[in-house]
Parts: C-alpha cells; sequence; structure tokens
C-alpha cells in the first residue's frame, strides 16, 4: 500500500488527495512523462553537442586536415573557446535536468521507509524506481562529455589553443574549486567562532578567504614535496610502442619511442637530444596524422615521445644493428641529466627489432 508522504496514512492507488489531511499526492514520475515534459532541454543539449563536433569537420573541408597544426592560425584558439563553453553551458543543461528529476519527489506516495530504531534512514517514493533508472543513464553521459571535452583542449596541436587549455586547467578549474571549497569550510568554521555575532558577514569573509588562501598554498607545497624526490625513478630508458617495425608493412607512420622512468615535471622543464645511426626521426600530429619531419639527430625537443623511421628503399643489404640514444638536458646550460640508448637489430632486411638483450661489440 502506498502511504501519504505528509501525514504517513495509508493510501489506496487510485486516490490522489488524502483523507487524512486533505493533501494532493503528486503523481508518480515516470520516465516517458519526463521526457515528453522536458525534450527541448535534450534537444539542446543534443544540439549542442553535434555543433562542437561538427566544427573541427567544417575546419578540414574548408581549410584542409593541416588547419588546426597551422602554428599562425587562430582557428583553433576558437575552436577550444567553443569545446570549453560549449561543455560549461552542457553541464548547466544537465544540471537543470537532474533537479528536474528530483523536483517534486517528496510530494510522492511513499512506498517503503528504511528505519534504525526511531529514525528513518531511507525513505522510497512511488516514482524513485523510473527515476534512478533515468540518472544511471544521465549522470555517466554528463560525466563522459564533460570529461572527453575537457581533457581533448590540451591535445589540440596549437600553441595558442594549449596556452588556453593551460590557463583553464592550471588556474581557472582549480580556483573555482578552491573558492567552493573555501565557501562551504568557511562557513561552517565561521559560525564556531567566538564573538563573530558583533561582526558576522566581516568574521565569514575573513575566514573563507583564509581557507582558500591555505588551500592554494598547499597546492604549491605538494609539488615541492614531489620534486625534493629524485626525477628519475630508476634508470631512464627508451620504450616502444611494438616489437617490430617496417615502413612498408605497418601501418604506423614510424616507431613511436617513449621516454620512461622521468617524471613529467622533468620532462617539461629539460630539453632533449634524439640521435640515430641509421634512419632519421619524425613528428606525427595525432588529430590529422601529418607527419613532420625532424630529421637526424634532433636538438632541444620538449617532448616525451618521438618517431623513429627509414627509407623504405635502401638497398643496403645486411645492415648493422642501430642505436638511438636520447639525452636529457636541463633548459639552461649543457650539465646532462640523464640518458639513454636502445639498439634495433635487423630481423630481415627490411624489418627492425628491437633488440633489449643486444650487447655491442
Amino acid at each position: 500500500m502506498k502511504i501519504c508522504p505528509d501525514c504517513g496514512r495509508e493510501l489506496s492507488s487510485p486516490d490522489c488527495v488524502c483523507p487524512s489531511c486533505n493533501k494532493k499526492v503528486k503523481k508518480a514520475f515516470t520516465i516517458k512523462d519526463f521526457l515528453w515534459e522536458n525534450f527541448r532541454l535534450f534537444t539542446m543539449v543534443g544540439v549542442t553537442g553535434t555543433m562542437i563536433s561538427l566544427i573541427p569537420n567544417m575546419g578540414t573541408r574548408i581549410l584542409g586536415s593541416s588547419w588546426i597544426v597551422n602554428a599562425n592560425n587562430y582557428l583553433p584558439l576558437f575552436l577550444s573557446i567553443i569545446i570549453f563553453f560549449g561543455a560549461l553551458f552542457l553541464t548547466i543543461c544537465f544540471l537543470m535536468l537532474f533537479g528536474l528529476v528530483l523536483e517534486g519527489r517528496r510530494d510522492e506516495a511513499v512506498n517503503n521507509r528504511i528505519t534504525w530504531g526511531s529514525r528513518t534512514l531511507i525513505t522510497w517514493y512511488e516514482g524513485d524506481s523510473e527515476r534512478s533508472t533515468l540518472l544511471c543513464c544521465l549522470v555517466p553521459m554528463w560525466c563522459g562529455l564533460i570529461l572527453f571535452f575537457i581533457m581533448l583542449l590540451p591535445l589540440i596541436p596549437n600553441d595558442l589553443s594549449w596556452q588556453f587549455a593551460a590557463v583553464i586547467g592550471l588556474t581557472v578549474i582549480p580556483l573555482f574549486i578552491y573558492a567552493l571549497l573555501g565557501w562551504k569550510i568557511g562557513k561552517t568554521v565561521a559560525i564556531k567562532i567566538p564573538g563573530r555575532e558583533k561582526y558576522p558577514r566581516m568574521s565569514m569573509v575573513v575566514v573563507i578567504v583564509l581557507v582558500i588562501g591555505c588551500l592554494a598554498l598547499l597546492s604549491f607545497a605538494v609539488p615541492l614535496v614531489l620534486d625534493s624526490k629524485a626525477p628519475v625513478s630508476g634508470t631512464m630508458e627508451i620504450r616502444a610502442d611494438q616489437q617490430y617495425f617496417s615502413p612498408h608493412i605497418s601501418s604506423a607512420k614510424g616507431l613511436r619511442l617513449e621516454i620512461a622512468n622521468i617524471s613529467g615535471r622533468t620532462i617539461e622543464a629539460s630539453r632533449h637530444s634524439w640521435s640515430a645511426d641509421y634512419g632519421y626521426f619524425i613528428r606525427v600530429i595525432p588529430s590529422t596524422s601529418d607527419v613532420i619531419i625532424l630529421g637526424n639527430p634532433v636538438n632541444n625537443d620538449d617532448s616525451r615521445d618521438i618517431y623513429w623511421t627509414y627509407t623504405d628503399n635502401d638497398p643496403v643489404q645486411n645492415k648493422k644493428p642501430v642505436k638511438i640514444q636520447v639525452h636529457i638536458y636541463p633548459l639552461q646550460g649543457n650539465d646532462e641529466l640523464a640518458t639513454s640508448s636502445l639498439y634495433l637489430t635487423w630481423y630481415t632486411n627490411d624489418i627492425v627489432y628491437v633488440n633489449r638483450t643486444f650487447e655491442p661489440l
């Protein structure tokens, strides 16, 4: 039997008004009715997401696939702005949907109550089953969309776009989180301060500012503690993304080589020198698959990874093992921080093999 949420009297299923307290019991939540009543919000979410996803394709069709990697092009910056504020708009739409899903929940008939002694732990209303089902679909969808758009920003291969993503990721988002936590913690702490009755607003503002300042200082202290550790964990090494490689067999543009066992902060604050006694190095743009030839050797590189390849029509037979080296230097000065090497031996005359057990003579 259903129960009136106000007085607790049992209700027969066709009743809309409680005969005891004369309170009107709201009709139970259903997914069908909710979608029909709020289709405009779902339409806005769909149109916004589609618009954001179609903009890169429009730029590619008009300007070609290399428009997004052009250092002198401002359009990737505008794309980053659209992605960020579009994600913010989608967040507002989803939060409105969550509020509408929960709206009027306490006016529905009560199906069950879970109690602990005299205390009610959980009250299960008539429409909570379909409400929970809808939220289980909407909440992961919202989290996935927002995380995808936010994490996509720093991957756009344009300097201006990367700077915009850095400002958003390193200042705007942390500042919002600090302000939100500071406001919540500050309000709680300010209430317990003796003598705050004389200046309630001033004391609350002072406490909130102090909390936000402490959180900001903590964010600076954590990197300092991490920096006190060794920047290289164990022995720095070069990792390859595959064991075998050939430019005319593999679909990859080159053999991807990555610096491992070294912190990301050290990578960002250093320059790298790559060299090989055969072949050359390239850079592959993930978004467009464009190839930039870097040559051999490569100096003053600042990326964690690089691609190595060679000319597939080389007539040389009985090729010698290829030695690839990377040297890490600080941004200023020539004092070597770390070095590593990797040997590639020939499985056949046109297929190279990553050989970590090779011992040079």
